[in-house]
């Protein structure tokens, strides 16, 4: 049987990051990446609306600046996630595929180091880092959409670890009284950026950082440890996330929602469709992260340090999705920020609890997981041939005054909340040319202007064939 104390800590990260490159360099440009590709267009409302006309390309810095500026006062305050969007969308696929697998497993290594309260790795075995990459592969919702997919993963996979990097000095500071004693303005100056950009992230994980950090400052002000970077760093993630929540865009955007709501805000049926949109997944993903902390209280070496630190973060995990279920909307994605938080509680709640599963337990999910993983890559590979075939007849027919494209066919797949590490019907329909030219045509648009085409459009007829036609 495996003894998963034995497997080096190093090992289990080379082999996480290297599946979640493979599948990053099978998953096509897809979707947003094709609108943000361009300088966002706020006079004639933005990149995503229909019958949008001329765009021109990023192809500097200073686009990016004035694209951001634009989007930020006409469509939302996301400047730091789109300013990594357009970017990478400038700079080449290529390149963000091996930064994002930087990304995931720096990721890893903040939840490992801010639970452990340490930097250290040279002592840690593979166990821990096993939890850690089984729980982010099977309990991140959305996986597709918010970590290998361009736009998605710098929206919530980068801004996640950007948070928990703000949030690490604090947890270090928690465990180690001696940590950052006294520090130097440069700490201050870094913990000053740090929080600006960390509250200038996302909506509902910059929110609860927030209140991460409040409980941290009333503990250190508690124990007389309060410093002066803990308190600038406080100051200006409240300012990035003000930044953040207060664009002009936002307002804008939330006008053109309302017109198109069909559910009445707070209404039943408004919950109703959060629960089955967004909290029904989020439940399911993070159950067992709830039970190996529960395990902790149960028959765990309880100190009061260790309780303040796992409820501090099992409760950020809770609270953050109970919090959606009051908005307009609740996509599970929004809530990706809510399992890294209880998965930090639980690696903590697992350092001081002694759970013995059966060997043939853990033999079976690992095998599942790999199944999973293989799977995965599979479909990531049919998907990425047919995108090849397309890309060749696009080239073969540039010039063409219409361009007719074939659906992308998927494999089987369950239901989109159980299975979304690749590229699925639900993913397919948001993110695909259309078969419609005269509505709900944006994204042909962006797709033929980022190719150089005159027109595209999706073929009717075949895609009536396809299984996941049920979408349009």
């Amino acid at each position: 049987m495996i003894d998963l104390k034995k497997i080096p800590a190093w090992l289990v990260i080379a082999f996480c990051a290297g599946t979640f490159l493979i599948m990053n360099l099978l998953t096509p440009v897809i979707g947003d990446d094709y609108a943000y590709a361009f300088i966002w267009d706020g006079a004639q409302n933005g990149n995503f609306q229909n019958n949008i006309g001329k765009l021109y390309r990023v192809e500097s810095f200073g686009d990016i600046i004035a694209s951001q500026w634009s989007h930020y006062l006409t469509w939302g305050g996301r400047s730091v996630a789109h300013c990594f969007v357009q970017f990478f969308v400038w700079q080449g696929k290529l390149l963000f595929d091996f930064a994002n697998t930087l990304i995931y497993a720096a990721l890893a290594l903040l939840i490992y180091f801010t639970a452990k309260g340490k930097l250290e790795f040279q002592n840690s075995d593979g166990k821990t880092f096993v939890w850690i990459f089984f729980a982010l592969w099977f309990f991140l919702p959305e996986m597709f959409q918010t970590s290998m997919w361009l736009t998605g993963s710098c929206n919530y996979l980068w801004m996640t670890a950007l948070q928990l990097l703000f949030l690490l000095p604090f947890a270090l500071k928690f465990w180690d009284k001696n940590f950052w004693s006294g520090a130097s303005k440069g700490t201050t100056i870094l913990m000053a950026f740090m929080g600006l950009i960390a509250g200038w992230s996302n909506e509902s994980g910059g929110a609860f950082v927030i209140f991460l950090a409040f409980l941290a400052l009333i503990y250190f002000w508690r124990q007389k440890q309060l410093e002066r970077w803990m308190i600038v760093g406080f100051v200006t993630l409240f300012v990035g996330y003000a930044l953040l929540m207060l664009a002009p865009g936002n307002f804008q955007r939330y006008v053109v929602d309302a017109n198109d709501a069909t559910v009445p805000f707070l209404s039943a049926q408004m919950f109703i469709d959060n629960f089955y949109d967004g909290m029904q997944e989020i439940l399911m993903n993070d159950v067992l992260l709830y039970v190996t902390i529960a395990f902790y209280f149960i028959r765990g070496r309880k100190t009061p340090q260790a309780t303040q630190f796992i409820l501090a973060f099992a409760a950020a995990g809770i609270l953050l999705p109970c919090l959606l279920m009051f908005s307009p909307e609740f996509p599970a994605r929004a809530a990706f920020a809510s399992p890294v938080f209880a998965l930090i509680a639980s690696v903590a709640a697992l350092e001081r609890t002694q759970i013995n599963l059966s060997p043939k337990i853990i033999s079976a999910a690992l095998c599942v997981w790999l199944v999973t993983i293989v799977y995965s890559i599979g479909v990531d590979w049919y998907v990425h041939s047919q995108i090849a075939e397309r890309d060749e007849y696009v080239a073969q027919h540039k010039h063409d005054d219409l361009i007719v494209l074939q659906p992308i066919y998927l494999p089987y797949l369950p239901e989109h909340a159980l299975w979304s590490w690749t590229m699925d019907s639900y993913a397919r329909f948001y993110g695909d040319v259309t078969p419609y030219r005269d509505k709900f045509n944006n994204r042909n648009i962006t797709y033929a202007q980022y190719y150089g085409l005159k027109e595209v459009v999706m073929d009717a007829e075949t895609n009536k064939k396809v299984t996941q036609y049920i979408y349009y």
